[in-house]
This record gives C-alpha cells, sequence and structure tokens, in this order.
C-alpha cells in the first residue's frame, strides 16, 4: 500500500461498490484477508445512500469497514480545513483528513476537492482512483 497504515473510501469507492464494481470489491476483500478495516467518513455514507439506488450492495460492503463519526472536533477541523482549501466539498475534504490522519490511501474518484485539501493538509496523497 505504499508505505501507508490503512484504507479510507470515498464517496466514489462507496457508489463504484454499490454498482458492482469488481475491482472494488476485490481491494475489499484483499485488505479485509490481510487484516485492514477500511474506514469511510460519516458524510461519504451519508452521500452514498442519497445518490446510489443499490442500497444491498452498499450494506454489504460497509459490513467490513470503519465508518467513522463525526463529533464537533473533527466538524470544526473538516470546516475550518475546507475553508483553507477553498472548496464546499465537505465529504472530499473529510475524506482527506481522515487519510491524513490516519496516514492511510484513498479509494475514491479522482477529484480535485481531495487533492486541493491533501496539499493544504501537506499529506502526499496515495489515491487509487474508481
Amino acid at each position: 500500500m505504499s508505505g501507508r497504515d490503512g484504507l479510507v473510501y470515498g464517496v466514489g469507492a462507496l457508489r463504484a461498490a454499490a454498482h458492482g464494481d469488481r475491482m472494488v470489491w476485490a481491494l475489499h476483500r484483499a485488505a479485509l484477508s490481510f487484516g485492514v478495516v477500511p474506514v469511510v467518513t460519516v458524510g461519504a455514507v451519508a452521500e452514498a445512500y442519497r445518490t446510489v439506488g443499490r442500497g444491498d450492495r452498499l450494506d454489504a460492503f460497509l459490513a467490513g469497514t470503519e465508518v467513522e463519526p463525526l463529533a464537533r472536533e473533527g466538524a470544526q477541523s473538516t470546516g475550518e480545513l475546507a475553508a483553507r482549501a477553498g472548496t464546499a466539498d465537505l465529504v472530499a475534504v473529510s475524506t482527506a483528513e481522515a487519510a491524513h490522519r490516519r496516514n492511510a490511501a484513498v479509494i475514491n474518484s479522482r477529484q480535485a476537492s481531495l487533492r486541493t485539501a491533501a496539499v493544504v493538509l501537506g499529506h502526499d496523497l496515495v489515491q487509487y482512483a474508481v
């Protein structure tokens, strides 16, 4: 995993899983088989359920993840980072922040907001695009 300690799934990974993307499912199974529990932010979960039609696949995918809650400090940190990055995409920013804090790679669709937030954090983003 290129020197990273874990995985963070962005909403793009969740959408791909809900649509049955074989690569995302294979990566997910491989991570779990090596004892890596992928992390997903609560905002990404909410956005995925808002935008996908296959909640049953998403339910199965999320069963193997740690859904990271958003408490006051995390919300403040995400909001401040979004302001510094000049974006309103709080889901992408919270994904970048979680990856930075956990030294994790990100599986997501390519997003400028995610890359910009990682740059602001000084985090060398390792991103696998789906």
